[in-house]
């Protein structure tokens, strides 16, 4: 006898509740948007991931505009382990892995990532109000559709706040193995979600080959050859970084110019002799009495990150050379690379200057500041690390 819906899902329920682990080929699809991967999944949180396909025509947006630290063809050739703690990242194709803090798995959908993200099939009767939606096939499975609505958008107690960024959802549900083999939602704009699929589109995200063995506790750790390159993300505060960088770094020409610090915390990445490294810092400077502010970014390392790998590239190929002082240097309009994406009209000042100092190579990018001032800042930049070096020396 077939199940009700109310039956389905505290059998559903019940059955996420004893998955200790899993292993399946992960869809993600929200319009033009379309990733998958190969996932393992083993509780607590930990995940491995290799993508297969990964089309963002956002993540094009974003490297156009401000570059982007990994872009869809990199992530093609990682392995990514998450350990419950911090994520791997192997570049198999360069033999280099980066020791990411925290969980880092790089989905379309940025955050929350939706990567193997079941638990919340284990409230269902608890938090949704539900529906019969009918039956599907999915992959050539039969599949019994859930219609999901919030009970309520947010929901507040003592110790919690938890909001419900939906508007309505339906998961199709294999009836042989209770597991959701597609989760279809439309975010309100509340979830940032909202802004990658728009106000009708719905996000898709599909499991198929779906193995329920417990994937072996030793595939969630990382395992390094001789050759491998190995680099740990870590974190500090802007006080500090002179001292954990293998090369001279001083901000006061940027600080002097009145820009401050966006967060007191840096991340840096080094090897593990910390010989080689890099950083990301970023700062703002509020426009007098307007409300519009111009921001500052600067990429510093002895190391070339792919992103920093990628602006010396952009900037060798489409920039045009500036005196930086005692430096030569390339300055690029962002902004010029945008002109089809983005009305001229609302399009704010965004350039972008590189140059290299030995070893070590700097690229500063400013957001609504002209280019006499950018080159300004970026000429007392360069001058004034290199007198610093001079006078270590």
């Amino acid at each position: 006898m077939e199940r009700s819906i109310s039956e389905l899902a505290h059998a559903a329920m019940k059955a996420c509740e004893e998955i200790q682990g899993f292993s399946a080929t992960e869809t993600i699809s929200a319009g033009p948007i379309k990733a998958e991967g190969r996932i393992r999944y083993r509780r607590p949180g930990k995940i491995t991931l290799e993508y297969r396909t990964y089309e963002d025509p956002l993540a094009e947006f974003e490297e156009k505009l401000a570059g982007s630290e990994f872009t869809p063809s990199e992530l093609l050739g990682m392995q990514i382990v998450h350990d419950g703690r911090g994520t791997w990242l192997h570049d198999t194709k360069r033999d280099v892995a980066i020791r990411k803090l925290g969980r880092r798995l790089y989905s379309p959908l940025r955050l929350p990532d939706g990567i193997a993200e079941i638990d919340m099939m284990c409230q269902l009767t608890h938090d949704f109000l539900l529906r019969d939606e009918g039956e599907e096939e999915i992959n050539g499975r039969k599949a019994r559709k859930i219609g999901l609505k919030p009970k309520m958008q947010e929901r507040m107690s003592l110790f919690k706040d938890e909001i419900f960024p939906l508007k309505r959802a339906v998961i199709s549900i294999d009836p042989e193995t209770l597991f959701p083999i597609r989760i279809l939602f439309y975010p309100t704009q509340r979830s940032p979600l909202y802004y990658i699929a728009g106000p009708s589109t719905p996000i898709t995200i599909e499991y198929k080959d779906v193995l329920f063995a417990v994937p072996d506790e030793e595939l969630f750790s990382f395992t390094r050859s001789e050759e491998t390159r190995v680099f740990n993300e870590e974190e500090t505060v802007v006080k500090d970084l002179a001292d954990k960088l293998p090369f001279e770094l001083s901000l006061e020409q940027i600080t002097q110019q009145g820009y401050v610090p966006r967060d007191d915390r840096v991340l840096i990445t080094a090897n593990e002799n910390h010989e080689r490294a890099y950083a990301l810092l970023s700062f703002e400077k509020k426009g007098g009495d307007s409300k519009e502010t111009s921001g500052i970014s600067l990429r510093v390392g002895n190391y070339l990150s792919p992103d920093m790998n990628r602006r010396r590239a952009l900037l060798a190929d489409s920039g045009e050379e500036i005196n930086l002082g005692e430096e030569k240097g390339r300055i690029i309009d962002r902004g010029s690379l945008l002109k089809d994406e983005i009305p001229e009209s609302v399009r704010r000042s965004l350039l972008e200057i590189g140059w290299q100092d030995g070893d070590v190579y700097w690229f500063l990018l400013g957001e609504g500041i002209d280019r006499d001032d950018l080159a300004s800042i970026a000429t007392a930049v360069a001058n004034g690390n290199e007198r610093a070096s001079q006078t270590e020396e």
